[in-house]
């Protein structure tokens, strides 16, 4: 561990990141930037949603040396950075920092044994179970998995009949103080004081139809905003509310740290000097409503951009990061009216042409290739999508994202070349 930590401290201070913290700045405030920045997104950590399979192939379980589960955790995110540092020439920014998950109190009316789940993850909120989940909305979570790391899963809903949403409340923020300050401090010992520990709080995100389709279903939402519209903005209605209590919850009891909502797609971001680091107005939310992709622009509207609307009046300050792998082309004149948007992710299934018309220079649009990228192009192909990218939108605030990377396939190369291509694509529009 002393050997990570040297390599850490060393590479956090290469001189390339002092440009990139300034470029990320700039660029997430419209201001015109050298190039255009390029961003391979690999989510960290060791939680459910961390790219366990490709982390898995850059950095093999085989390989690790650490046995204490804790310890583990640290030498992964260690070496994580190292690797992005070492073999992917993309504009990220190396942060110092490491995370730990709070430890959730236990309510009065639950035992220590289910409450013990750490609620946050590093770089990414940790999804917790179904038991561990419960106390936060009343009712399980529960979800059906095939496959392992990577696999898929089926909701099992808890909320069926109208009367189930009377057994729901609104999610508490409730930490241990004392078991999390002692995994802290565990964490802080493990790396000789030299890193900064930082605690990740958020076991709830900004998303509230995802968390709507974990009450309930996929199949019961795509019916009940036909069949069942009352209660679907009742629902819905609900979860907003329950999100934007419990994030202002956090935010009085001192769990928010500005950096942590850098986890996904915004990798810095210099505060200006009046800005307090621990406000939600400093945090970057992400919102995203991926389950609702299977329904119409005028049900968008009508069944989720109220709602995502409310939630972004309250949180985030021209921080808003809209994600959407789906096909957002014609749902992007609704998305746009979000209070606080700056940033929009433009997927390989949305129209870029379109995208470009309705977004101008107005926000910025987080372009992705198609997995074809990884999986199945040469660098040829690499470059004619680059540059066909950058045909179109190169003269808006973009940036070139490969992310929803769940494997390699083995071949970790192909995000160096990717990476690579990119960056002389760019270099050669600036």
């Amino acid at each position: 561990m002393p050997a990570l930590v040297d390599r850490v401290l060393e590479a956090s201070e290469d001189p390339r990141y002092i440009d990139r913290k300034e470029m990320w700045t700039r660029h997430n405030r419209l201001e015109k930037t050298d190039k255009t920045p390029v961003y391979i997104c690999l989510k960290r950590g060791s939680g459910t949603n961390a790219n366990p399979v490709t982390w898995s192939e850059l950095i093999p379980f085989e390989t690790r040396l650490s046995e204490d589960p804790l310890e583990r955790e640290i030498e992964l995110q260690l070496r994580q950075k190292l690797y992005k540092h070492d073999n992917i020439p993309d504009d990220e920014v190396m942060s110092a920092t490491i995370w730990v998950g709070a430890v959730r109190a236990a309510a009065e009316d639950e035992g220590e044994d289910v409450a013990s789940g750490r609620i946050g993850s590093s770089f990414d909120v940790e999804h917790v179970d179904g038991a561990a989940a419960g106390p936060l909305w009343g009712l399980p979570l529960v979800e059906t998995r095939v496959g392992g790391p990577g696999g898929a899963y089926a909701v099992e809903p808890a909320v069926v009949e109208d009367s189930d949403l009377d057994k729901l409340h609104w999610p508490p923020y409730r930490i241990d103080e004392a078991a999390t300050a002692g995994l802290r401090e565990r964490a802080e010992e493990m790396v000789g004081g030299r890193l900064p520990v930082k605690v990740a709080t958020d076991a709830v995100g900004y998303s509230p139809t995802e968390t709507m389709i974990s009450l309930m279903g996929m199949e019961a939402m795509l019916y009940g905003v036909i069949d069942r519209p009352e209660f679907m903005h009742r629902i819905m209605d609900f979860v907003t509310e329950g999100t934007i209590q419990y994030q202002l919850a956090r935010e009085a009891a001192g769990g928010v740290d500005y950096e942590q909502s850098w986890n996904y797609r915004v990798p810095y971001e210099d505060l200006p000097a009046d800005a307090d680091p621990h406000s939600l107005s400093s945090c970057w939310p992400l919102v995203a409503a991926q389950s609702m992709c299977g329904i119409s622009p005028a049900m968008y509207e009508e069944f989720v951009q109220p709602y995502h609307a409310r939630l972004t009046e309250h949180l985030g300050q021209n921080r808003v990061y809209y994600h959407g792998c789906e096909d957002l082309t014609e749902k992007i004149p609704s998305i746009l009216k979000l209070p606080n948007l700056r940033r929009l992710h433009i997927s390989p299934w949305t129209d870029l042409e379109r995208a470009s018309e309705l977004v101008q220079r107005d926000f910025v649009m987080e372009v992705v290739p198609h997995p074809d990228t990884l999986y199945g192009q040469t660098p040829e192909e690499m470059r004619a999508w680059i540059e066909q990218a950058m045909d179109i939108a190169g003269g808006l605030a973009i940036d070139l994202v490969l992310g929803e990377i769940e494997t390699v396939m083995g071949k970790p190369d192909v995000l160096s070349t990717w990476a690579r291509i990119a960056q002389e694509v760019v270099q050669e529009r600036a």
